[in-house]
């Protein structure tokens, strides 16, 4: 999926997080911009901008599922 054809529910991948390499993190996108993921073990669940910023460096891909 490209990201300017995203719909609510796609999954949406990102690599190089955390020093990780290949893919390393994944959201779901809730529209606007925005996606739904856990940062991390310790955290809750985050409404995070997919547009600008770390999340916007590190996207990778969509997938969109069913």
């Amino acid at each position: 999926v490209e990201k300017s054809n995203l719909k609510e529910g796609d999954l949406v991948f990102f690599a190089g997080t955390g020093g990780a390499g290949g893919i390393s993190h994944v959201g779901i996108y809730s529209g606007n911009g925005y996606f739904l993921h856990s940062p991390n073990s310790r955290s809750t669940v985050s409404y995070s901008d997919l547009t600008s910023g770390y999340w916007a460096n590190h996207y990778h891909g969509a997938r969109r599922i069913g």
